[in-house]
C-alpha cells in the first residue's frame, strides 16, 4: 500500500493510485433492449416525421420526468439548438441584451450572436458558481431582455432572488440545466421555473442522446416559436397553437434542428436508467466531499441546504494555494495526474478569457458589439478560473469507494511531500 511518506510518483515514486484510467467511464454500454429497440428502428423508419415514434415518447417522458410542470417539450439536434431556439423564442433580437453568468459553458451564451444579441456577463457567486443576484442586477440595463440562469456543474441558481429580479425589470428567465438533470431548488425540479428551460442531452450529461437537446416551457408563444425556428412542415402543421404562426408550417422559419429518432432512443434508455444512476452518484459524491474535507489545501464542492444536486456534473473542488506554499494549479494537477488522478481544470471558464467573447466585435457580424461589464481581475468568476479542480463523477457505488480513498492518499501525499514540489516547480 502506498504511504503518503512516499516520494512523489512525478519524481520517481510509486503512485498512490494504481487503477488506470480513466475513472469515469461515460456513457456506459447500451444493454440489450437499447439495441434491440435501435436495430428495430433502423428498419422500421429512419426519417423524422413531426412529433411521432421515439420523438414524440421522448418529449412525454421528459415531461413526467419534470412532474408535469411545464406543458410542452420540444427536442432538437443539440443543447445549443435548443438554447439558440430558447433565446430566438424569448425575444432576443439586435439591440438587445442577455444578462447571463462570466463563467460557465461557452455555449450557454454563445448563441445570442448568432442573433446580433448582446451579451452581459454578471460575476458569480463562489459557492455555488451561478450567476450572483446581487451582480446580476447590477449589470441590468435598459436594453436587457432575458436573464440566463445556468445551474452551474449541477448546483442550483438562487431562482427566488432571480425571479423577483426578473419582475421588477420586466424580463424573460431562460434556465440552462444542461448539467443539472434532476436538480431541485427548495423541492422543485431545475427547469420548472423560468419562461423556458433548456437541457442538453450530449454524450457526457447524466441523461444522453449521443447529441441532442430539449426545450420545455409553459408558454405557447416560446412553443411556437421555437418549434418554428428548429423544425417545419409535419410537426408545425400539427403542435402549433398559434394560427397565424402555424401559416409558417411548410417553411418554418428556415432551419432543420431536429432530433434523429435514434438519439431520442438512446435518450429514453438513460432517461429511464438515470434514477438509480443518480443514486450511486449521489453516495460516491457525498463520500468524496466527506473525505476531500481532511485535506487542508482543498475546499470541498458547496451544496447548499436547501438544494438537491440532481445527477452532479463532475466534482469541482476550489484549489487553495496558500496552503500549499502557492504551487501553482498546472504543478498540482500535473503531481496529482503523475500519482494516477483523473484531474484537470473545469470545461466551464472565464468567459472573458475566450476570444468570442474577448474581442471587441462579433466574427459573425463585424460592426456589432459582443460583451459588456465584463468583471474585474479579482472577480469570483476569476478566481474560480484560477483555482477550480475537475475531479471525476464517480458513478458505481459501492466499487468506487476504495478508489475515492486512493485519490484521498494521493492529495495527502502532495501535501507531505510539498516542499519537494515546490523545488520542482522551481527547477522545471
Amino acid at each position: 500500500m502506498t504511504d503518503v511518506r512516499d516520494e512523489l510518483a512525478l519524481l520517481g515514486g510509486p503512485t498512490a493510485i494504481s487503477k488506470p484510467r480513466p475513472h469515469e467511464i461515460w456513457p456506459p454500454d447500451a444493454d440489450e433492449p437499447e439495441l434491440i429497440e435501435l436495430a428495430d428502428q433502423r428498419n422500421d423508419d429512419i426519417s423524422i416525421r413531426g412529433s411521432s415514434g421515439p420523438i414524440r415518447a421522448l418529449e412525454n417522458d421528459f415531461l413526467r420526468f419534470l412532474e408535469h410542470r411545464v406543458q410542452w417539450a420540444v427536442t432538437f439536434n443539440s443543447g445549443t439548438s435548443a438554447l439558440l431556439a430558447a433565446y430566438f423564442a424569448l425575444g432576443v433580437r439586435e439591440d438587445t441584451e442577455v444578462v447571463g453568468p462570466a463563467l460557465t459553458y461557452h455555449a450557454a451564451l454563445s448563441p445570442v450572436f448568432a442573433l446580433h444579441g448582446e451579451v452581459v456577463l454578471a460575476d458569480i457567486d463562489l459557492r455555488t458558481r451561478c450567476i450572483d443576484p446581487a451582480g446580476l442586477e447590477r449589470a441590468i440595463t435598459p436594453r436587457s431582455k432575458v436573464i440566463t440562469a445556468v445551474h452551474q456543474w449541477g448546483h442550483p441558481c438562487d431562482m427566488d432572488a432571480i425571479l423577483d429580479i426578473a419582475s421588477r425589470h420586466d424580463l424573460r428567465v431562460l434556465e440552462d440545466c444542461s448539467h443539472a438533470h434532476g436538480s431541485r431548488y427548495k423541492g422543485r425540479l431545475c427547469g420548472t421555473f423560468g419562461d423556458a428551460a433548456v437541457f442538453s442531452l450530449q454524450a457526457n450529461k447524466a441523461i444522453y442522446a449521443g447529441e441532442g437537446g430539449i426545450l420545455v416551457t409553459n408558454d405557447s408563444e416560446v412553443h411556437d416559436r421555437a418549434t418554428l425556428l428548429g423544425h417545419y412542415r409535419d410537426r408545425c402543421r400539427e403542435d402549433l397553437i398559434d394560427g397565424r404562426l402555424r401559416d409558417y408550417w411548410v417553411t418554418g422559419f428556415g432551419l432543420k434542428l431536429r432530433m434523429s429518432p435514434f438519439n431520442a432512443i438512446v435518450a429514453r434508455h438513460s432517461l429511464a436508467a438515470f434514477p438509480t444512476r443518480k443514486e450511486n452518484r449521489h453516495k460516491c459524491l457525498q463520500y468524496l466531499g466527506e473525505r476531500l474535507s481532511e485535506v487542508t489545501y482543498i475546499e470541498p464542492a458547496y451544496v447548499a441546504d436547501d438544494v438537491d444536486m440532481g445527477a452532479w456534473y463532475g466534482y469541482k473542488p476550489l484549489y487553495l494555494p496558500d496552503s500549499l506554499d502557492a504551487i501553482t494549479r498546472e504543478v498540482l494537477i500535473k503531481a496529482l495526474r503523475a500519482e494516477g488522478m483523473e484531474i484537470g481544470a473545469p470545461s466551464g471558464p472565464d468567459l472573458a478569457t475566450l476570444p468570442l467573447y474577448s474581442e471587441a466585435e462579433s466574427p459573425l457580424f463585424p460592426g456589432l458589439p459582443k460583451v459588456a461589464n465584463v468583471p474585474a481581475a479579482d472577480s469570483n468568476a476569476a478566481r474560480v478560473q484560477r483555482q477550480a479542480l475537475s475531479l471525476p463523477t464517480f458513478n458505481n457505488w459501492p466499487e468506487d469507494k476504495s478508489l475515492i480513498d486512493d485519490y484521498i492518499v494521493a492529495f495527502q501525499k502532495i501535501y507531505q511531500n510539498h516542499s519537494a514540489l515546490v523545488d520542482y516547480a522551481r527547477s522545471a
